[in-house]
């Protein structure tokens, strides 16, 4: 025999959430009957009952009725059925009542001519006829109020936009017979004439005003145009000079200019950066940071981080030099120290380079980069010391809807560095990387794409040092290894790492919380020497992604496809894309 007790606070709970309940079952309800999905729906749309009592009292019925006819009429005008029989009538049912709409649509108005004409300086404006030729009204279409109000509405913002301050939308109408069934439209904007911008203004004591004014995208003189403003606010905030950018405006009607004042607040000069982090592959990780954001006048900055975990260690410094496109051309330099010790390798490299950086106009990011970099590292038996010059060039771009947790979106980069025993290496080899992530919605979910690959022209495996091989396994390669315990082995049987590399993964998840998801996953791959040694292995598990505060952190459990371990746990941190 057992009992079950039930305390106070839990009997106030329950009998909260039976009253609430029933509280959403006695709720006024709508049902449209007749006509297709968008006219039951654009009906449903225009008649509201839900802040209707229950006990909805007898000689309000008669208004009530009323009411929703005309509201109904409405949803059904705005579809262009002017002819629409409509019912209407009350059922009372468990305590509430419902409202039942039938409705005969009849015949729909069609668009029979439309009109819609541009007169002034924007006659000739290439904006304007884009609006022509993607509009939404057109002869012979079913009339729908909506896409009329749009393109008016369309035409006064693109006037307003582009500097038309002295526009008048001189004539819109839309004539309507009911009987005919059929629609006119007449639409007409005279927007007079086109403002230039005028005199540009920075109010700032953080760079020279050579530098600071680079940034704007546009001259005095040119024509308005609004996304020219929005173009130079985000381009003020992306620079990382600036805490808060104001651009005020102020048309002269006598001039036909637009004055154009920008007020910037600095950021702070100094900031530092203090983290700790953890993921299966390098364990517990701090990260130490400092940066000065202005040196000088000259935009220049630069930032130093230090890096202790048990696998990998060290520290850097990056100094930055604008150019004369700011905001998309800059050179760092840069050198770092790093020490990394795994299951497969130990290695000590110190590195100096110089990092030429240009935004293209496509958003395609060019890198052309030289680096000169000595490593002293252990693999199996084999101990070794390596010098390396090595000129590179790289292009990489990344777009997403949310830079946290993106639901579309995608990054694609590649690589080449090549070096050459003749040039100050002690070995030479020429190398491709690249490397692609995609995310698209599914389901309700997301489906998650990785592919990246490697190959090494090189005479011999053993000549290349651990930063240019190729290992495989790990959070980011192939789950349900160990990180770096995948690729070529010599005759003891130790992974030596190969020339060549490819990986790729598959993942679905579902956010069932606002802020976790489940997720499966397939991960593939392997590194290798020659093509004829390469042999996929597969990863395939479950896991849990948090959106923390402090970014993405996902938990897995996944298995080797060869069976060498009954699972593996994989915790890691960072953004998806």
């Amino acid at each position: 025999m057992f009992r079950i007790r039930i305390l106070p606070k839990t009997l106030l709970v329950l009998l909260a959430l039976g009253w609430g309940a029933q509280a959403l079952a006695n709720t006024p309800t709508v049902r449209v009957s007749g006509g297709d999905d968008d006219v039951q729906d654009n009906v449903r749309a225009h008649i509201s009952v839900s802040n209707e009592p229950c006990d909805l009292p007898a000689w309000r019925e008669r208004a009530l009725l009323r009411n929703a006819r005309q509201n109904a009429d409405r949803g059904l005008r705005a579809l262009g059925y002017y002819r629409a029989q409509i019912e209407t009538r009350l059922e009372r049912d468990n305590g509430c009542w419902r409202l039942l709409v039938d409705v005969e649509p009849g015949q729909r108005v069609i668009v029979r001519e439309v009109n819609v004409r541009v007169t002034g300086e924007a006659e000739q404006d290439n904006a304007f006829r884009q609006i022509f030729v993607n509009r939404r009204i057109r002869e012979d279409d079913p009339l729908i109020h909506s896409n009329y109000e749009d393109t008016k509405n369309l035409l006064v913002r693109t006037a307003a936009d582009r500097g038309y301050f002295e526009s008048q939308l001189r004539e819109h109408r839309l004539e309507v017979d009911a009987d005919a069934a059929e629609a006119r439209i007449h639409l007409w904007l005279d927007s007079g004439p086109r403002y230039r911008f005028g005199d540009i203004q920075i109010e700032q004591d953080v760079l020279n005003d050579d530098l600071a004014y680079r940034f704007i995208p546009f001259n005095e003189g040119d024509a308005f145009e609004s996304r020219q403003l929005i173009a130079l606010q985000q381009s003020l905030n992306a620079s990382g000079y600036y805490a808060s950018v104001r651009i005020d405006t102020d048309p002269d009607e006598e001039t036909l200019r637009v004055p154009v004042r920008v007020t910037a607040t600095p950021r702070p000069r100094h900031g530092y950066l203090a983290g700790i982090g953890f993921s299966t592959d390098i364990g517990p990780r701090l990260r130490l940071g400092y940066e000065n954001r202005r040196v000088n006048r000259r935009g220049h900055r630069y930032s130093t981080e230090l890096e202790a975990s048990p696998v990998r260690s060290g520290a850097g410094i990056n100094y930055e030099i604008p150019l004369d496109d700011p905001n998309r051309e800059r050179i760092n330099l840069s050198s770092s120290y790093q020490q990394e010790e795994t299951s497969t390798s130990d290695s000590e490299r110190y590195r100096v380079g110089a990092a030429y950086l240009r935004e293209l106009r496509t958003g395609w990011i060019a890198t052309t980069s030289l680096e000169y970099e000595r490593e002293y590292f252990t693999i199996a038996s084999q101990r070794d010391r390596t010098d390396l010059l090595m000129p590179g060039f790289e292009l990489s771009r990344t777009r997403s809807n949310h830079p946290i947790y993106p639901t579309r979106g995608w990054t694609v980069s590649g690589k080449v560095r090549i070096a050459e025993e003749q040039a100050l290496s002690s070995v030479s080899f020429i190398q491709v990387r690249g490397r692609a992530k995609t995310v698209v919605p599914f389901l309700g979910g997301r489906v998650l794409t990785r592919v990246e690959g490697g190959a090494t022209q090189a005479d011999e495996v053993v000549e290349l040092p651990t930063s240019v091989r190729f290992f495989t396994g790990g959070d980011n390669t192939v789950r349900g290894y160990g990180y770096q315990r995948l690729g070529p082995r010599n005759a003891d049987g130790e992974v030596i790492g190969g020339r060549h590399m490819l990986a790729s993964s598959i993942e679905y998840d579902y956010l069932f919380l606002p802020s976790w998801a489940v997720a499966v996953f397939v991960d593939a791959g392997n590194a290798y020497d020659t093509l004829n040694d390469f042999e996929a292995l597969y990863g395939y598990g479950i896991g849990v992604r948090w959106r923390s505060p402090i970014g993405p952190i996902r938990i897995d459990v996944a298995r080797p496809s060869d069976g060498r371990d009954p699972f593996r746990l994989h915790i890691s941190m960072g953004p998806d894309l």
